[in-house]
């Protein structure tokens, strides 16, 4: 049947199969009772759309008069639970217990971090931790995009900052770095150029604003480098402040780089890893896209989860022969390496977790890249 004999030569508003259109008006249905009747039924329909709108509003104007801080009690003082920034708050202080004004109440001291208590986070550039905040959990300031540093009162016994990174203390002494904040280059960068480390919340604040102008200044030299294309010019101070602060060398001592202590540090060119360092828990690295040279230390044991999956630019994988496990999806994602290196025999390998290799594309497909045992540690790692 051609198509003007089916419509006649209107539109097609519905399937040709039906033999009618399909019927959208509310009518009576016989034999279903009160319920049956259409009035019924319309003021039914229109009953429960109200209450999805009502729902909807409710939980939207709930959403914009959440409480800031939200705390609860814990052993010894209260634990941070939740911090909901605005965009202009620039700093979070961790240790007086705040009011829904802003004010500081007396009775009270922060003492715990939950998990993810500061989660996602595009405008906190400074956290300033107290004296008596005893437990921090490693995710407690996860994917923090803005955030510049991480400062310790220096009177804390179980937590310390190094050029703004984080550590966990242990008889004093700096055994676990927890977190490199995502921007901790620009804060290395404003310290290289002659500024201070803020002392207080309201220095930290300016010290914000003067970082904002370096980097929207550099911004165009960074992505450059990025691409290892030529960068833009900057004066030689600056060039040279950025440069020092795209590594960072990691505290002599620490024997653990805790679960996602450098995730996401697209800025993060280089690091220096010393001797003695035993684990690289889950996701330490994960997605340090710009990493160009990683050197395991010979004290390696344990490599986790995802630890260095998606370090895109690194050239060279070497795993020293202590290494005893490798966690899934290691290295995953780090195309640019055309092998792994292993100190050890082929019949004394680590333990391997799922899809720990990265891939290569070679033609149409995927292929894990190869491993080669008994090597020596090249030029690069």
């Amino acid at each position: 049947m051609a198509h003007d004999e089916i419509n006649n030569g209107e539109p097609l508003l519905y399937d040709p199969l039906f033999e009618t259109p399909p019927d959208t008006v509310i009518r009576d249905t016989p034999g279903r009772g009160f319920f049956g009747k259409a009035a019924v039924k319309k003021a039914v329909f229109v009953l429960v759309l109200l209450l999805f709108v009502g729902v909807s509003i409710g939980l939207s104007l709930t959403s914009l008069t959440k409480a800031k801080f939200r705390y609860e009690e814990t052993d010894g003082g209260m634990m941070l639970s939740e911090y909901i920034a605005d965009k202009n708050d620039a700093v979070l202080e961790i240790g007086p217990v705040f009011s829904e004004d802003g004010g500081t109440q007396t009775d009270g001291r922060v003492v715990a971090v939950r998990r993810f208590a500061l989660c996602c986070d595009e405008t906190t550039a400074f956290i300033f931790i107290g004296k008596d905040v005893v437990d921090i959990p490693e995710t407690a300031f996860y994917s923090c995009t803005a955030l510049q540093a991480v400062l310790v009162d220096p009177a804390n016994p179980y937590y310390c900052s190094d050029n703004g990174v984080l550590y966990r203390l242990a008889d004093g002494r700096p055994t676990e770095l927890m977190l490199c904040p995502a921007r901790s280059d620009l804060y290395r960068a404003m310290l290289a150029l002659g500024e201070q480390p803020p002392a207080n919340a309201k220095a930290a604040e300016a010290f914000a604003a003067r970082s904002k102008a370096l980097k929207e200044k550099s911004e165009t030299w960074l992505e450059a480098l990025k691409k290892d294309d030529a960068p833009a010019a900057l004066t030689d101070p600056e060039q040279k402040a950025w440069t020092a602060a795209l590594g960072y060398n990691v505290l002599p001592g620490v024997t653990e780089i805790g679960a996602m202590a450098f995730a996401e540090c697209e800025t993060l060119f280089h690091v220096t890893l010393p001797e003695g360092i035993q684990t690289f828990q889950t996701m330490a690295f994960f997605k340090c896209v710009n990493l160009r040279s990683l050197r395991l230390p010979e004290s390696t044991e344990a490599i986790g989860s995802d630890a260095f999956s998606y370090c895109e630019k690194l050239p060279e994988i070497y795993i020293p022969a202590a290494v005893k496990t490798i966690g899934h999806h290691a290295f995953f994602g780090c195309k640019g390496a055309d092998q792994i290196r292993m100190a050890c025999a082929e019949n004394a390998a680590p333990q391997l977790g799922q899809n720990w290799l990265p891939q290569q594309k070679r033609g149409l497909f995927m292929h894990k890249v190869p491993v080669v045992y008994n090597a020596e540690r090249g030029a690069d790692a």
